[in-house]
């Protein structure tokens, strides 16, 4: 599976990093409301699931760097971008009911939903591993699906405001997969 001892630290490398940008969040109060400001702006909604394109192409290129890298983007990408100067009050609920969550600590709801989302990454990994955009895009329609359901379930009208970024990830996700084979024909 990892070549060798190269390959086995440009992917463990990132994702550590990326771990450990997960736990300050968790742990450390004010670098939590310091990237939760910051995850209010909406461009750090547009970019996440744009960040699925790399994840996807360096599963599908076998890349183990590729895919760190993008696990490092994507957890991180919340705090790219400045504290907006007027968030969309949407945004700041469905923000809320998330901190609200994570504020419970490590109930058996918030264990679920941690496996929901390393299982869901799992098996996008390995379906463009595999090299099967059929598998692949049906992964990212559950995750979407998934997402969904899950933010209108814990934040009713707030929940609301993650669909169209969902639905816009997928149809990215799968123009990007057409695209690329119409190319390769």
């Amino acid at each position: 599976m990892f070549a060798n001892k190269n390959t086995i630290a440009a992917f463990f490398v990132p994702v550590s990093l990326a771990l450990a940008f997960a736990i300050a969040v968790l742990t450390q109060e004010s670098f939590a409301q310091w990237t939760f400001a910051r995850h209010a702006n909406i461009l750090s909604w547009y970019v996440r699931p744009l960040l699925l394109l790399p994840l996807c192409y360096a599963a599908w290129k076998r890349s183990w760097a590729g895919v760190g890298w993008s696990i490092f983007a994507m957890i991180t990408s919340m705090a790219w971008f400045p504290v907006p100067d007027t968030p969309r009050p949407e945004v700041i609920d469905f923000l809320e009911m998330e901190k609200a969550l994570l504020a419970q600590g490590w109930n058996l709801a918030n264990i679920l939903g941690l496996l929901a989302v390393v299982g869901y990454g799992a098996l996008l990994i390995a379906a463009f591993w595999r090299q099967s955009w059929k598998l692949g895009l049906g992964v990212a329609a559950f995750g979407a699906v998934g997402k969904s359901l899950w933010s209108v379930a814990f934040s009713p009208e707030s929940g609301t405001s993650v669909l169209p970024f969902a639905a816009a990830g997928f149809a990215i996700l799968v123009t990007f997969v057409f695209l690329i084979r119409a190319m390769r024909r």
